[in-house]
């Protein structure tokens, strides 16, 4: 059954249908059991997504996609939002892990709120990610996406860069604001890092850029090795 008039709910991905479409509610269950709906229909609907669910297609060539309170996508799950027209009306998105959020059309997608996009706790290697580049026509319009998560900074050796976003620059109907004052990319002693914004080629993308600094007794061991290195040279 597609469709139908739902019940505010929490609906949790079973994936019965073996289709990947998220708009089929033989793919959902509440209190575990399948009731004929699908997260779409109430302010109040919550969706959970749990991990490894593959690829999830929500696609409608209506005026909207559906109103619908939060999204939660497990790691190595994706959702494509795509249509050939429609807004989406979620309030919020959670990315855990490495999931993926996708947003695509071949005429118009639209925002219809503002939303929040969640990242959790994540790492250089684990984290999730939002693409809206393959997108004729966004209509942006004026709102704002609101990124929240902690990167751990534990984890980070080396150096490199984190991309969280890429999203179309060709925004319609008032740009889109990208607040990124959620994300906790804390800088220690040993971890400088930092969240910016950057417009290349037509997309605009979010990244982190990290570098760890080697703790003082690893670098006075370097000096010291350095030292004796010379000194070796120096008798020879």
């Amino acid at each position: 059954m597609l469709g139908g008039i739902s019940q505010a709910a929490t609906y949790v991905w079973s994936g019965a249908a073996s289709n990947g479409i998220y708009g089929d509610s033989g793919n959902w269950t509440v209190n575990s059991s399948p009731n004929g709906y699908y997260p779409q229909h109430s302010v109040n609907d919550d969706a959970i997504i749990g991990q490894n669910a593959g690829t999830i297609t929500w696609s409608t060539d209506q005026d909207f996609f559906g109103a619908t309170n939060t999204i939660q996508i497990g790691s190595g799950s994706t959702l494509v939002c795509s249509t050939s027209v429609g807004d989406l009306n979620v309030n919020s998105i959670t990315l855990e892990g490495n999931a993926h959020l996708v947003f695509e059309s071949t005429n118009a997608l639209g925002l219809g709120r503002d939303f929040t996009l969640n990242f959790g706790t994540f790492t250089a290697s684990e984290h999730g990610s939002w693409t809206a580049t393959d997108i004729t026509g966004f209509w942006t319009n004026h709102h704002s996406v609101h990124f929240t998560g902690t990167l751990d900074m534990n984890s980070l050796t080396g150096s490199g860069t984190i991309e969280l976003a890429s999203i179309t620059s060709d925004q319609r109907g008032g740009p889109l604001t990208l607040d990124l004052s959620g994300l906790n990319i804390a800088s220690t002693s040993q971890v400088q890092a930092n969240v910016t914004q950057v417009t290349e080629n037509g997309v605009t993308k979010v990244i982190i850029n990290y570098e760890t600094v080697p703790e003082p007794a690893t670098f006075s061991l370097e000096i010291l090795g350095l030292g004796s290195l010379l000194l070796r040279r120096r008798r020879k």
